[in-house]
């Protein structure tokens, strides 16, 4: 494991597939067949940090950095509700794909990892009421278990905004078939990645 907000960290994850664009390649087609914007951009995106060696810089929005300042008051929240100690987590090599890993929000005991949220008010509480984890983060927790070898992730949603409900939480724990569905996905869009990589450098 290479801790988290290094600069080995940072360097680590430049070119790589990592658990947080998992949604992103799962993306279904469209009507016509063809692929989703999001998905082909994040393709490009891959294959430009393999030729430069630089990481392309992402847009961080108020509500985006809202959830990056509150996230250590997040891990604290989880650990005064469930008495389950969080320690600090980094980049964890796939154990089998080339130029993937993941960075789990914290790790839990020896067998789970944590993905911390700290979204809009409107947000948090539409996971309050669905009181599933959300759908669209089960490819990122479930990268992070291949990733780490571990067995279940804790999803977390923080709003300090909130007089109540302010922590959600829910365990999942995927089952070998969709754990093998997300493998699948990874393996098929680093395959596109190559491709690309190399019609273009030749």
């Amino acid at each position: 494991m290479i801790p988290a907000n290094t600069d080995e960290w940072l360097t680590a994850r430049i070119g790589h597939l990592g658990a947080s664009m998992m949604p992103t390649v799962m993306l279904k087609p469209n009507r016509d067949g063809s692929e989703k914007a999001a998905r082909e951009k994040l393709r490009k995106q891959i294959v430009a940090e393999r030729m430069t060696g630089y990481a392309v810089d992402h847009f961080v929005s108020p509500a985006m950095q809202h959830g990056l300042d509150w996230e250590d008051q997040a891990k604290l929240e989880y650990e005064a509700e469930t008495g389950n100690l969080v320690s600090p987590a980094g980049w964890f090599y796939h154990p089998t794909l080339e130029y993937a890993g993941a960075t789990p929000d914290g790790l839990i005991d020896v067998d789970g990892v944590l993905e911390c949220k700290c979204p809009t008010t409107v947000t948090h509480l539409d996971y309050v009421m669905a009181g599933v984890v959300p759908e669209e983060y089960r490819p990122q927790m479930a990268f992070q278990i291949l990733c780490t070898g571990r067995k279940y992730a804790d999803f977390v949603s923080f709003d300090p905004r909130l007089k109540t409900k302010k922590l959600f939480i829910r365990r999942f724990e995927p089952t070998a078939e969709y754990l093998a569905e997300v493998q699948l996905a990874a393996e098929s869009f680093l395959k596109e990645v190559d491709l690309m990589f190399k019609l273009i450098d030749g």
